[in-house]
């Protein structure tokens, strides 16, 4: 019987030599044309922005639709249902997007119209306390000078030196350059107004995706199982079955987890008269969302706002941040998330600061799901590689410098 062609090894040599020359040749394309190279992935971004952002809302948005569809439009159209069960199935998802859009714009609508007039109102508390506090400081200055002259008299001279070259500054640098700036408030405007756009094709996306995801997501297997035999088909399925678990269920459950915190934050920072309570509060909220570093990144600025207006404020402020947060770690976010991560400290802290480095803030929101996710994948082949060679799995098996030998004896 023939040989298939495959299956020579002449054919594979020479097929990977083909690949390996080809990437070769395509890396030098890419380095000496760099320029042109940069300027289509960037072209190629800004048009793939909206359908990024569109995947996204789907995705965020796609467990508030099961809820309405599963808990409140099926029991509503159950009636339509018997009779033409296929019009009923597109009302009820129809009616479920359009809720889950109206929900969460309504919470988005409604934490800017609660934080602009609260941002408004502090700002101009905040101005018009700041010539109290400059009073106050250079009546402790001079005050300071009649006692410590010899302290004094260098601060002055320093204030006096920053003066001159604050003026230099206006005169040289600021002034020409108010062109700049007004160039750069217009680039400004423009790309806020370009960002809304992005947002509503991202909305508009969204809803088709939505409406047709059993759809989407059969032409997707589909398509694998046509590239890939049926046992590496069904395990590329059962891996993103399960990163959608991880994924998914991790952000679904920390946004919750924040709202809770932040309802709490409010309530008791309103018990004990913290000032900017609702600002403070919703900041707190909100930037829970970050895992490990989130509670620091809202506290510190709350903390210096409240201090401006009382120190012994700020005091009660730390002290209740602190135990609201011993009471998020300890007991309300592992009730909501369980231990989903499966990652340790030094993990979690070395995702957020990688993630956080490489996309900023949004990074740091994704980073501990998807470093878990990757987690997960390799442990499970690091399980299965290790049953295929009859080794034991559980980590205490390779502790204390055992060998697998020596392991049920003696130690190395």
């Amino acid at each position: 019987m023939k040989k298939n062609i495959r299956e020579n090894k002449y054919f594979r040599w020479g097929l990977t030599a083909f690949v390996v020359i080809a990437v070769a040749l395509i890396c030098n394309q890419v380095m000496t044309k760099w320029d042109t190279v940069s300027g289509f992935v960037s072209s190629l971004s800004g048009a793939l922005r909206p359908i990024i952002m569109g995947l996204i809302f789907a995705y965020v948005l796609n467990p508030l639709m099961k809820i309405y569809e599963k808990y409140v439009f099926t029991f509503l159209f159950k009636a339509v249902n018997k009779k033409n069960p296929k019009a009923a199935k597109k009302l009820i998802r129809g009616f479920s997007i359009a809720l889950a859009l109206i929900t969460a714009l309504a919470i988005v609508s409604g934490l800017i119209l609660l934080m602009i007039p609260e941002l408004i109102v502090n700002i101009n508390r905040l101005v018009t306390s700041l010539p109290g506090y400059f009073e106050n400081g250079i009546a402790y200055l001079t005050e300071l000078s009649k006692e410590y002259p010899e302290l004094i008299t260098p601060v002055l001279e320093y204030f006096d030196e920053t003066s001159q070259d604050l003026i230099t500054w206006v005169r040289e640098a600021f002034l020409p350059g108010a062109n700049q700036f007004i160039t750069n408030i217009s680039m400004g405007i423009y790309g806020t107004l370009h960002a809304i756009l992005d947002v509503i094709i991202g909305v508009i996306v969204a809803i088709y995706v939505l409406a047709a995801k059993e759809k989407y997501a059969a032409g997707a297997r589909k398509f694998i199982y046509a590239i890939f035999n049926i046992d590496k088909a069904q395990k590329v399925i059962a891996l993103a079955k399960y990163t959608d678990t991880q994924f998914g269920g991790f952000l679904v459950g920390k946004i919750l987890d924040s709202v809770i915190i932040g309802v709490l934050s409010f309530i008791v920072f309103s018990i004990f008269n913290i000032p900017y309570t609702l600002l403070v509060s919703v900041i707190v909220g909100v930037t829970n969302v970050i895992p490990f570093f989130g509670p620091f990144l809202g506290a510190i600025p709350s903390g210096v706002l409240i201090l401006l207006v009382s120190p012994l404020k700020a005091l009660i402020f730390a002290v209740l941040i602190l135990a609201i947060q011993q009471l998020d770690g300890n007991i309300i976010g592992p009730k909501i998330l369980g231990n989903r991560t499966g990652l340790d400290s030094f993990a979690v802290i070395f995702a957020i600061l990688v993630s956080g480095g490489l996309f900023g803030v949004p990074g740091m929101i994704v980073g501990v799901p998807v470093f878990a996710t990757v987690f997960g994948i390799v442990n499970a082949v690091c399980d299965k590689k290790l049953k295929e060679k009859k080794l034991p799995t559980e980590l205490t098996a390779y502790d204390h410098g055992k060998t697998i030998k020596e392991n049920e004896n003696t130690e190395v």
